[in-house]
């Protein structure tokens, strides 16, 4: 068993652990590097600024697909004119590293997410993070049809 993994099954810990967040799209001009603390946090050479962020755990409904929420504080940090950028048809792909406070260059856990539904409304960012959207979409991206493929027919 790891040291991190002894540490949390503690009663106290006295190191704890950092959440780090990189979201990521086609349209954005780099991927959002963000880490769940008041101060920025530097993992493997990479900087991750310091923003405050929660998420909601999804809730256990049958015959519907879990959704999970993220929130992420966006008192003037640019965040809103990155989303401002998303293109229609593009995927948002978020990363959630999990470190411990006195190792941040050793990726504990990795946890994809694929976003969907972003909003911000005042001083939040909201998102939702679901395999919904992508388990919904076509198998093929192109259909032949007479206007798609005059070609062939």
């Amino acid at each position: 068993m790891s040291k991190f993994s002894e540490r949390n099954q503690r009663i106290t810990n006295g190191v704890g652990h950092i959440e780090l967040l990189e979201v990521s799209n086609a349209s954005f001009s780099g991927p959002m590097r963000i880490a769940n603390d008041v101060v920025d946090w530097v993992s493997q050479g990479v900087a991750y600024i310091g923003l405050p962020f929660g998420f909601t755990l999804p809730e256990d409904v049958s015959g519907s697909m879990p959704r999970m929420q993220l929130a992420v504080d966006n008192a003037g940090r640019g965040f809103s004119d990155e989303l401002e950028r998303l293109l229609p048809g593009t995927t948002t792909m978020a990363k959630l590293i999990i470190v411990a406070r006195d190792t941040p260059d050793r990726h504990e856990h990795v946890f994809w997410l694929p976003m969907s539904s972003v909003s911000i409304s005042g001083a939040t960012a909201q998102a939702t993070c679901s395999v919904d959207e992508i388990t919904r979409q076509s198998a093929c991206k192109q259909i032949a049809n007479p206007f798609t493929l005059p070609g062939i027919f």
